[in-house]
């Protein structure tokens, strides 16, 4: 009788799978930080945008404002009104009728002499009103009054506001000297402009270090 044949078991080995190791992630490098604006420069930045603020801001009181409102802005070059209206001051004075003038309005007036056909342009404080109307007129930084009455056809204006030393200013940008030295000025910023750095550039060992 034949045999029943023989078979034999073969294991089955399963292969284990060999853990990948996840790639390493590199490290983002950090942003390089940036360029501080230079001290001087910002400075000047400060500095230039006071300026353009207080000229503008000149500009609207001295010049923009008295040409809206009919007025006219008027140097103070002696010391006759001090303390009220400082040497040097810009004060702006608007018509007004001659009814309307009273005791301690100041007011801008032509000054005859009466000595020659000399004329000046006078601003003082009323201190009386006549008749006419006319007006007595006396400076508050003088002992006594003006010699002669103002005349209702005399008088330029009352004083509506004043600018304290902007016309000290003024008066002496517009001469020679003062347009050299506001072109020295000038120079020497642009000069500053040009030559100092936008930026400071961060030293290389802290740089090193990073």
């Amino acid at each position: 009788m034949a045999g029943e044949p023989v078979t034999e078991r073969i294991p089955v080995v399963r292969a284990t799978p060999t853990p990948v190791p996840a790639p390493r992630q590199r490290r983002a490098p950090e942003p390089e930080p940036e360029p501080a604006v230079h001290p001087v420069r910002r400075i000047m930045g400060w500095a230039a945008g006071t300026a353009l603020v207080l000229v503008v801001a000149l500009a609207i009181a001295v010049a923009i404002v008295p040409a809206i409102g009919g007025a006219t802005p008027l140097t103070v070059l002696s010391g006759s009104m001090e303390p009220a209206l400082p040497v040097g001051s810009t004060v702006v004075v608007q018509p007004r009728a001659a009814s309307e003038i009273a005791v301690g309005d100041v007011i801008t007036f032509t000054d005859r002499s009466t000595e020659s056909d000399e004329t000046r342009i006078v601003t003082h404080r009323v201190i009386e009103v006549r008749p006419g109307p006319a007006f007595v007129t006396q400076g508050d930084a003088n002992n006594a009054p003006d010699p002669g009455l103002v005349q209702a056809a005399d008088v330029r204006g009352v004083q509506w506001y004043h600018v304290p030393y902007v016309g000290l200013l003024r008066e002496r940008l517009f001469t020679p000297p003062g347009m050299y030295f506001a072109a020295a000025v000038l120079f020497l910023i642009i000069a500053a402009y040009v030559l100092v750095p936008r930026t400071v550039t961060a030293p290389q060992a802290a740089r090193r270090r990073r």
